[in-house]
C-alpha cells in the first residue's frame, strides 16, 4: 500500500480541516533545492560541538563548547531477546525478521510486501494481535532490491511522550544553553509563553517527546546555543518557510504532525515510502521500527535525497547531536522495555456520560489529535435540543477511575494507573470541556465522576461535543486493531472515510451522524 503522495507543503494547507487541535492554516511556498542546500550548509557550521551537556539532570554550563569535528556516533541496535530460536537455516527466497514492540502480523506483512498468511512463525496468532517482542518470523523476500536507509535511528520511546517526558527540566536545559531560546516568548491563545512552555505544550498535546523537539530546534536553527543570523530566521526555527506558519509553536506543531505521520503510518502499515523535499520517493526498509520511520519521515520532508543521509545519520547529523546532548537513546529505551508488549488489553471503560442519559454519536473513529495520529477518537454530543457552540449544562463523566494529570485548553487527561505520569500506562483524553467547573489537576476521580461540561473549547469544533481518545505508554491507540475501543460493551468500528463508523453491541448498531439522526442516539444503561 502507498500513502498519499501529496507533498508535505500541501498537507499544511488543510490544517483547518483537522479536529481536536490548535493549528495554523496556510498554503506554503515550496523552497527550491538550492535554498534548502544553502540553508543546510549554513546550519552545519552554526551549531556548537555538542559535548555531553545534559543527561537526566542538566550539568552546569559556563561557556558554549567550541566547534570540533567529533567522531560519528552510529545508532546502536536494540537488544532483542528472542521468544524462540530458529533451528534451521533461512530458506532460499525468505527473510528472517524478529518482531518489535507494537508489531502485528498485518503490519509486518505490509512492510515486507507480503500477505499475513505467507508469514511463518512459531506461534498461532491473529493477524491483528500484538506480537511478543523478539518472535522470529520467516517472510518471503519480495523486494527486487534492498531498500535504502536500513539504519536504525531512534527507539519508539524517543519519539513519543513516553515515561518521564513530563518531568524533563526544559527550563534548565534552555537557560544553560544561553541561546535565543532563553529569552524567547510567544503569545499562544492570548497567553504569553516561554520557549520551554511552548515545547512542553506541543509535546504533551501531541504526545511527542519534548527532548526530541528541543534537539530538532537546535539542529535546524541553533537556537539552544546561539542566535539567529538574519531576520528571516527569527520566524522559522525548524525551517518550513510557510508565510502563515511562523514562530516556535506553529513550526513545532507541524513537526509533531510529520513525525506522527511517519510513526503511525508505519505502525498501522499504511506507509511504505519516504517522500523527500523535492517530491522524489524511496521505499522504507521493512525491518525498521516505528520510531526510526517517524524521524526518517521528518528528515525526508525537510531535505532532498542528496542531503538526507548526512543530515540524519552523518558525522555532524542530527542523531550525533541528539546522542551527545541526551545520551545513548537505545540504552535508555532498553531500560524502559517494550512500549506495546504482547498481552495488554484495554481496561473496562464506560460511556463518557452519566447512566440513564441519551447522547448522540456524532463522529466515528477519526484522528486522535491532529493529522498523522491514528483514527482512535470518538465524538459524542448531549441531546439537549441546543445547536451550534454552547456551554452544555450536562456533565461529561469519567469512563474509569484515575488521576487527572492535565486540565487545560479544553482537555482533561485521566491517568488510569494513577502514577501521575501521562507517559505511562493507559490515559484517556477528553477534549472540548469548558473551563467552567472543569476538574482540576491532581484530582482523583472514580468512574462516572463529573469531569466538565461539553463545549467548543479547545481545538477545532463546529458544535458542542465531547472528543474522547486513548493512549498507552504515550502512543495514540487506533479504535480498531489489537486494542479495540470498547465503551460499556459497545465496540467501535471505522467507516471507509474518517469520522464515519459505528458502535456495535450484541447485535445492536449505533451509526455516527453529525445530524440528529435517531440512529446515532445511544443510551447508557442505568
Amino acid at each position: 500500500m502507498s500513502q498519499c503522495k501529496t507533498p508535505l507543503l500541501l498537507w499544511l494547507a488543510v490544517l483547518g480541516l483537522l479536529s481536536g487541535c490548535n493549528l495554523p492554516s496556510a498554503a506554503l511556498d515550496p523552497a527550491t533545492a538550492t535554498q534548502i542546500s544553502a540553508r543546510q550548509t549554513q546550519a552545519a557550521g552554526t551549531y556548537p560541538s555538542p559535548t555531553p551537556l545534559f543527561r537526566e539532570e542538566p550539568a552546569p554550563l559556563q561557556t558554549p563548547p567550541s566547534l570540533t569535528s567529533p567522531e560519528p556516533v552510529p545508532p546502536q541496535l536494540p537488544v532483542l531477546t528472542p521468544t524462540a530460536t530458529l533451528d534451521m537455516p533461512v530458506p532460499e527466497g525468505m527473510r528472517l525478521y524478529y518482531s518489535q514492540s507494537g508489531d502485528t502480523l498485518a503490519a509486518v506483512a505490509s512492510h515486507f510486501l507480503a500477505r499475513p498468511s505467507e508469514l511463518q512463525l512459531p506461534l498461532a496468532l491473529d493477524e491483528q494481535e500484538l506480537l511478543p517482542v523478539g518472535t522470529p518470523i520467516l517472510i518471503p523476500d519480495n523486494f527486487p532490491a534492498e531498500p535504502a536507509y536500513p539504519q536504525l535511528a531512534l527507539p519508539d520511546a524517543d519519539i513519543l511522550f513516553s515515561q518521564g517526558s513530563g518531568s524533563q527540566d526544559l527550563e534548565a536545559w534552555i537557560e544553560q544553553g544561553a541561546g535565543y531560546l532563553a529569552g524567547y516568548h510567544q503569545y499562544i491563545s492570548g497567553q504569553r509563553m516561554s520557549a520551554a512552555e511552548i515545547i512542553r505544550l506541543v509535546a504533551v498535546e501531541n504526545s511527542i517527546n519534548p527532548r526530541l523537539l528541543l534537539a530538532l530546534v537546535e539542529y535546524r536553527s541553533g537556537w539552544l546555543f546561539s542566535f539567529p543570523q538574519d531576520l528571516e530566521e527569527y520566524q522559522y526555527p525548524i525551517g518550513y518557510y510557510a508565510p502563515k506558519v511562523t514562530g516556535l509553536y506553529d513550526e513545532l506543531t507541524v513537526t509533531a504532525r510529520v513525525l506522527g505521520q511517519g510513526y503511525y503510518g508505519w505502525r498501522l502499515g499504511t506507509l511504505d515510502h519516504l517522500t523527500f523535499r523535492d517530491d522524489s520517493e524511496a521505499p522504507i526498509h521493512p525491518a525498521l521500527n516505528a520510531g526510526s520511520v517517524g524521524i526518517q519521515n521528518l528528515f525526508a520532508a525537510l531535505y532532498t535525497p542528496d542531503l538526507f543521509w548526512d543530515a540524519l545519520y552523518g558525522q555532524q547529523g542530527f542523531l550525533a547531536l541528539y546522542t551527545r546532548l541526551f545520551g545513548e537513546p537505545w540504552a535508555r529505551a532498553a531500560l524502559q522495555g517494550a512500549l506495546m508488549p504482547a498481552g495488554i488489553s484495554q481496561p473496562t471503560l464506560s460511556l463518557p456520560f452519566l447512566p440513564g442519559l441519551t447522547w448522540g454519536l456524532t463522529s466515528g473513529p477519526h484522528i486522535s489529535w491532529q493529522a498523522g495520529t491514528p483514527r482512535g477518537a470518538l465524538d459524542f454530543a448531549p441531546r439537549t435540543g441546543e445547536r451550534g457552540c454552547y456551554l452544555s449544562s450536562t456533565w461529561a463523566s469519567a469512563s474509569a477511575a484515575g488521576l487527572v494529570v492535565r486540565s487545560q485548553r479544553g482537555a482533561v487527561a485521566l491517568d488510569l494507573d494513577g502514577d501521575g505520569d501521562e507517559g505511562t500506562g493507559w490515559v484517556i483524553l477528553y477534549l472540548h470541556l469548558a473551563p467552567e467547573e472543569r476538574v482540576a489537576v491532581g484530582t482523583w476521580v472514580e468512574a462516572d465522576a463529573p469531569l466538565g461540561h461539553p463545549s467548543c473549547e479547545g481545538g477545532v469544533s463546529t458544535g458542542t461535543h465531547l472528543h474522547i481518545a486513548r493512549k498507552y505508554n504515550g502512543e495514540w491507540i487506533a479504535a480498531e486493531g489489537p486494542l479495540p475501543f470498547i465503551l460499556d460493551g459497545w465496540q467501535a468500528y471505522a467507516g471507509v472515510s474518517s469520522y464515519g463508523g459505528w458502535l456495535i453491541r450484541n447485535g445492536e448498531t449505533v451509526v455516527s451522524s453529525a445530524t440528529r439522526d435517531p440512529a446515532s442516539e445511544i443510551r447508557r444503561d442505568p
